[in-house]
């Protein structure tokens, strides 16, 4: 039986569960070791996790594992158990990578098991997608032709990538402020044998990807191409 299989039947053995999957938006890519945790719930939950947490006393807010609170396996699977019925906000992070990724929020309601099978099991999906910062595009010739292996590095950084045999580039995951409204400046360089070398002065937010930033490289004798010359 495999460990995913195990804890599916871990869930149902209970009444009332909450399981989901924690995911990378950008790539689809399930993400373990992310922070799940419940905000906001009914009384009569809040209550159960008060009595806890007066139980554990100072320990409670170091716990990574509590009634509240979850890890995700390496397949990005987490679940609640013995939860009563309700509705429920979730919240996902990245301990580590806050400034990469912006926090995931959804919010279920468990309905009451029915009235003529009481201890019925029963669960509610609650799949969360974290939101990565970043920038993606596609480098050109002044004729729209690709060009592919043109180094795009953030100056200043270690972040950088090369674009593919289409001219496309994408730098996914990049730090970002995690003051909501606050964007990063970043100076982008565009090289490539055989082109002149351009700086594109660019700024995006926590959680947000920077779509179709298109680029155009001249060659070295041929005519300067303007700055932040974008299509």
């Amino acid at each position: 039986m495999t460990n995913t299989s195990s804890r599916k039947l871990d869930i149902v053995r209970h009444q009332v569960a909450i399981a989901g999957q924690v995911s990378d938006k950008e790539t689809g890519l399930t993400i373990g070791n992310a922070i799940v945790e419940i905000t906001a719930m009914p009384e009569k939950f809040k209550t159960k996790r008060s009595l806890q947490a007066l139980q554990y006393g100072s320990e409670w807010e170091t716990l990574l594992k509590r009634c509240d609170r979850t890890t995700t396996a390496p397949d990005g699977f987490f679940y609640f158990i013995d939860l009563p019925p309700g509705e429920y906000t979730l919240t996902a992070s990245l301990p580590g990578a806050a400034t990469r990724y912006k926090q995931a929020k959804t919010t279920v309601t468990l309905p009451p098991p029915p009235e003529d099978i009481p201890n019925s099991p029963k669960f509610s999906l609650a799949n969360l997608t974290l939101s990565p910062s970043g920038i993606r595009g596609k480098v050109t010739d002044l004729q729209d032709v690709a060009i592919a292996r043109v180094n795009v590095k953030i100056l200043g950084s270690g972040e950088s990538t090369t674009t593919d045999a289409q001219g496309n580039y994408q730098l996914i995951g990049l730090e970002a402020p995690k003051t909501e409204g606050d964007q990063r400046q970043v100076k982008v360089v565009f090289s490539a044998k055989g082109y002149r070398e351009i700086i594109e002065d660019l700024q995006f937010s926590l959680g947000e990807v920077l779509e179709d930033k298109k680029i155009k490289l001249t060659k070295q004798n041929g005519t300067l191409v303007p700055k932040n010359n974008t299509s």
